[in-house]
């Protein structure tokens, strides 16, 4: 595994908390996957209901399903791979096996972990059966659950969790040189960057005032990548003010510089393999660990790329923070090196064993004036020690 020569340092506080429109319009896209025995439970499903629709997001929970052709088992698990987020609620009983062995709740679960879903699971705070305490504990190995004692208590707490969720995907993370942190806002004006952030690491803060031109101990020219792009700046100043909490919001000013071709990935098609395909191939053998079908050839640096999240494996971060962070350093190693116009989708799910599932799509750089390149994609599993 090839890690940066310098280490990446990243200020992992906690996200602000938003204002509720904020909240609002981000839940407007999202569809959270109720989930839970259905007998004996109704009141706790519509406190979680409630708890969803107050957010602003769609809950999805089988009562509203309607008339379909699909039997029951298919239906929720069609409506499970299609949501967005997935809410689990362990009562008392564990539910009736299906032919997979599986609880419902238990197969929903295994579904919304296998497609990358978000996921908060809560307990009630009294007794569970046998199969249920099993079922629990495997989850904890996974995540940190949340408990309630009332259907009042477990909306709050719902509610709450979507409005952290709801922080954490709004927060435009960004990476300048090799220090990353939650901006509050990046601004781009034609070939002006202007980005704003409130940040406690001291470490960061040191790498960043580092760059200011007036200190002349470090180039001004580094790269700065945010959720939907990157770009090579020359930084023209840095601007910290302290402020009475912990925090210091800092202010970066940057030009942009005219972007240049990737390195080893120009527009050569060698072997039939083109350019879009080899950084397929690269990717592919940087995440996965695929074989390298050119290892062993003098062209083999046309599919060569340091795996863009080596950078993860020496961070403590929270499943809250990983997934913002994957898609910065995802964005940095395809835009940034100009080997994809933008990406169109990115998710990674939940560590299992040491893996974590991975889909990402993207669109290659136009070539060519009359030709429209096609979206490529790609899954697997990447190995994640973080």
């Amino acid at each position: 595994m090839q890690v940066p020569e310098d280490p990446v340092l990243i200020d992992s506080g906690v996200s602000p908390r938003l204002p509720a429109d904020e909240v609002a319009a981000w839940a407007a896209d999202q569809r959270v996957f109720i989930s839970s025995v259905m007998g004996q439970m109704e009141e706790e499903r519509r406190a979680v209901a409630e708890a969803i629709e107050e957010v602003g997001a769609s809950p999805v929970w089988f009562e509203t399903f309607g008339g379909r052709d699909d039997d029951p088992e298919g239906a929720y698990l069609n409506e499970v791979a299609s949501s967005d987020l997935y809410v689990g609620i362990l009562g008392h009983r564990y539910g009736r096996p299906l032919k997979s062995g599986y609880s419902a709740t238990h197969a929903e679960y295994v579904a919304a972990v296998e497609h990358g879903l978000r996921i908060s699971i809560w307990t009630s705070s009294g007794s569970l059966d046998g199969p249920q305490t099993d079922f629990l504990e495997s989850i904890r190995v996974f995540h940190t659950t949340g408990t309630y004692a009332s259907p009042a208590e477990l909306k709050r707490g719902v509610g709450g969790r979507l409005g952290e969720i709801a922080a954490e995907a709004l927060a435009p993370w960004v990476k300048i040189g090799n220090a990353m942190f939650r901006s509050t806002q990046v601004s781009v004006s034609g070939g002006a960057l202007t980005i704003t952030g409130r940040v406690r690491n001291a470490g960061v803060i040191a790498d960043l005032e580092r760059r200011r031109p007036s200190l002349g101990s470090r180039s001004t020219e580094t790269t700065v990548t945010w959720a939907d792009g990157s770009s090579k700046v020359r930084v023209t100043d840095v601007r910290v003010d302290v402020t009475a909490s912990r925090n210091r919001v800092v202010t970066i000013s940057a030009d942009r510089l005219p972007s240049s071709s990737a390195s080893g990935f120009g527009a050569m098609t060698y072997n039939n393999v083109s350019p879009e395909e080899q950084t397929e191939i690269a990717l592919r053998v940087a995440l996965f660990g695929e074989a390298n079908p050119f290892e062993r050839d003098h062209m083999g640096f046309l599919v060569d790329m340091p795996n863009p999240l080596a950078a993860l494996e020496a961070q403590r971060l929270s499943e809250d923070t990983v997934g913002q962070v994957a898609r910065v350093l995802i964005v940095e190693a395809l835009v940034g090196s100009g080997r994809a116009d933008h990406i169109t989708q990115f998710q990674i799910g939940p560590k299992r064993r040491g893996r974590r599932p991975l889909s990402l799509a993207w669109l290659p750089p136009k070539r060519y004036v009359n030709v429209t390149p096609n979206p490529i994609s790609i899954q697997g599993e990447v190995a994640a020690n973080w």
